[in-house]
This record gives C-alpha cells, structure tokens and sequence, in this order.
C-alpha cells in the first residue's frame, strides 16, 4: 500500500533463538542525554553478559539494529532470564509531568518488602494464586505469604535476580539519563529452572501492554488479604498517580503458562510522530 514498507532480515548461516524474538527489542521514550538529543527514543536490546558466552541476538540482525545510528543502540543483559527478553524485566509508561514517561522495572526486592509489610500486618497466611494454583504450575499445597518468606533457596533465587536487574538499573540510568524518581520497582518474583535462567513466579507485571494511560497488566493472582490481591493493590498505588488507569487480565492459560504474558501476544497501532522522522539525521 502506500506510504508503506518494510525490512526483511534473514540469517543464512546463523541459528535463531529466542533472544531474536522482537519482545528482545524495545525503544525508549525520547531523551536527552549528555547534551545529545534522541527524538526517537534510543534502541534497547537484550543480550549475554559482557565477556561471557551466552546467547546473543543473532549478528545480522544487532548489525542492522546498530547501523540505526539515530537510535543508538542500547545493549542490556537479559540471558539470565530463561526466555531472554528484555520486556519481562523493564518497560515505560508515559506520564503528564515535565519528563513524559517513567521507566519501570521488574522488581523482587520491592516484592519482599511488600510480603514483610503484610506479614507485620498479621496477613502472613494471606493465600496466593487462588483458583490458579495448577494452571500457574505450582504447588497444589496452600503458597502464602509466610511460605514464601520462609522459603531461603526462593530468596538466594531473587536476590541473584535483583542483581542481575540491578546491572541493567545502572546501564539504563546512564544511557537513558534517569533519576531515581524516574524508575518505579514492581513487586516481581521469580524462580530458576533445571538451565539456572529465571522464570516468573507470578505473572508477570512488567510484561504489560501500554495503550495510552491504559494498562493491560497480566493478573498476578497474589495474596488476597482483606478481599484484595496485595500486588495489585500495590501497582495501582505507584501507577494510578501517574494518571494511569491498570487493568488487570487473567493471561495464565493464554500466554503464561508458554513462558510469556499479555505484551508477548499482543501488538499496538502507534500514532507517528508530527515531525517526518525519516529526515532526521544523527
């Protein structure tokens, strides 16, 4: 049709895994950074960890990506997730202040606080993943709040996690030009499989679909104290301020259950830009 086009990129020689999945690339807000301004946004992709030797994204196609020197490319380390995608650990939402958006990322160390509150509360046998328990693929046991605490091999899990995510806090702040006040911490937690990668606990929040100020969140079926689920109560307390309005979809046999959630089978038609961006140059 017209006015449309498209680029087809296909690796002769290379292997493809799950790292080329598109949920591996994302593309920040438009910022400024170092005095350099990116009315695009800037590019991010999710890759093994400096030195190491673990999945990348195929070469043909981090090529291509790296020659949009309009977007400069950002390199984050997601191998250690099971599925590799950097959108199960960071997102943005727009807001209405003088930054324009917010970054958010997955957070287990916001997880833990919020269980430790709770359990202050005396809601510590709060029960989670009511009606979900099989489908989630968890224990059919009762899973509360005090059993998650008192789990030491899920708390040794989250906290490599937490560092793992922390890495790429430190990347983004820098190559985005964040303050603190502009990253809002998710309550997430996660699990390592038979390989060592990290897999949700719970669906996963972050792994969200952004339609304006609505958000279409995956349903994380967390401990329900005082008729409300704790996580959601939480996420609508960080993100409704902002002027946005979370929805919360139950996504455990559509998506979840595959490794993915709401993001991972759903696509937006964006506005374009005002400007015509094909004539900006770096």
């Amino acid at each position: 049709g017209p006015d449309f086009g498209y680029v087809h990129k296909e690796p002769l020689f290379e292997g493809t895994a799950s790292l080329d999945s598109f949920g591996n690339v994302e593309v920040s807000p438009p910022v400024s950074v170092a005095g350099k301004e990116y009315p695009l946004g800037r590019i991010l992709i999710g890759s093994s960890f400096p030195a190491s030797a673990g999945r990348r994204m195929t070469r043909l196609v981090r090529d291509f990506l790296y020659a949009q020197r309009v977007q400069a490319p950002v390199e984050l380390y997601s191998d250690w997730l099971a599925v590799g995608n950097l959108n199960e650990f960071v997102t943005f939402v727009p807001s209405s202040d003088k930054k324009r958006f917010r970054m958010l990322l997955a957070s287990p160390a916001a997880c833990y606080r919020l269980f430790r509150e709770k359990q202050k509360e005396g809601q510590g046998e709060a029960t989670m993943f009511k009606g979900e328990g099989t489908a989630l693929g968890t224990d059919t046991k009762r899973v509360t709040i005090n059993k998650v605490l008192a789990s030491d091999v899920l708390a040794q899990q989250n906290q490599y996690v937490q560092r793992c995510i922390d890495w790429n806090r430190d990347i983004l702040k820098k190559e985005l030009e964040l303050l603190e006040e502009d990253i809002i911490d998710l309550p997430a937690l996660f699990k390592l499989d038979k390989q060592g990668k990290a897999v949700p606990y719970f669906p996963n929040m972050v792994t969200m679909i952004v339609l304006g100020k609505d958000l279409g969140i995956p349903k994380p079926f967390g401990p329900v104290a005082g008729g409300e689920c704790c996580l959601e109560r939480r996420t609508r307390a960080l993100l409704e301020p902002l002027g946005l309005c979370c929805r919360f979809l139950e996504d455990v046999a559509s998506y979840h259950g595959s490794l993915g959630e709401v993001r991972c089978g759903t696509s937006v038609q964006r506005r374009p830009f005002a400007f015509k961006w094909w004539h900006f140059r770096p």
